[in-house]
C-alpha cells in the first residue's frame, strides 16, 4: 500500500501515487485524488442513464479542487460554481448548463480569483465511489450539495454572476 497525502482541494488522505496529469494542470488534487475522479467518470459514463450525475461531479469536483490563483483556476473555480447554481437553483440540466458554462467561459471573459473557503465540503469522491451503482446519483446529490454549501460565503457573487449570464442568453 503507498504512503498517503492530503487533497490540497477535498482534504482527503489518499494514495501518493505517480503524477497522472501534467504538473501545470490547474487542478488543485492530489494525484491519487484525481485518479478517484477519474474512476468515477469511468463508472458513470459506463451507464447512459447516469448522464446527469455525470454533469454535476464534473462541477462539483472541480468546485472541490480550485488549485491556486491563477487565469485557468480562476475561470474554472467560476464557471462550475455558476454550473451548480444552473443546476441546483435554476433546475438546469446538465446540457442546458453546459451551454450556458460555455458562454461564459467566452475568451473576452474576465474571472477574479475567488478565495476558497478553508473547508470544501464535508463529502468527497471517495464517498461517492464508495456506494453501489444503483444509488450513484444520489451520492453525487449528496456531495454537490455538501460543496455548494461549503462555498456559501460567495454565494451572493455567485448567484449575481448566473443572473447575468441568464440575463445574456435569454
Amino acid at each position: 500500500m503507498p504512503p498517503e497525502v492530503r487533497c490540497p482541494g477535498c482534504g482527503a488522505m489518499v494514495p501518493d501515487i505517480a503524477e497522472l496529469r501534467s504538473r501545470n494542470l490547474y487542478v488543485g488534487a492530489a494525484a491519487g485524488c484525481f485518479a478517484a475522479y477519474a474512476d468515477l467518470l469511468g463508472r458513470l459514463l459506463g451507464d447512459a442513464s447516469l448522464g446527469e450525475a455525470r454533469m454535476l461531479s464534473v462541477d462539483t469536483y472541480m468546485a472541490q479542487h480550485p488549485g491556486v490563483p491563477g487565469r485557468q483556476s480562476s475561470q474554472s473555480v467560476w464557471v462550475h460554481l455558476v454550473g451548480l447554481c444552473l443546476s441546483l437553483e435554476h433546475g438546469f440540466d446538465g446540457l442546458a448548463s453546459a451551454r450556458a458554462k460555455a458562454r461564459l467561459a467566452a475568451s473576452d471573459a474576465r474571472f477574479t480569483w475567488l478565495e476558497p473557503p478553508a473547508q470544501l465540503g464535508d463529502l468527497t469522491v471517495f464517498d461517492v465511489l464508495a456506494v453501489p451503482a444503483n444509488e450513484l446519483p444520489a451520492a453525487v446529490r449528496r456531495w454537490t450539495g455538501s460543496v455548494w454549501l461549503a462555498w456559501e460565503p460567495h454565494r451572493g457573487a455567485i448567484r449575481d454572476r448566473t443572473r447575468t449570464l441568464l440575463g445574456e442568453i435569454e
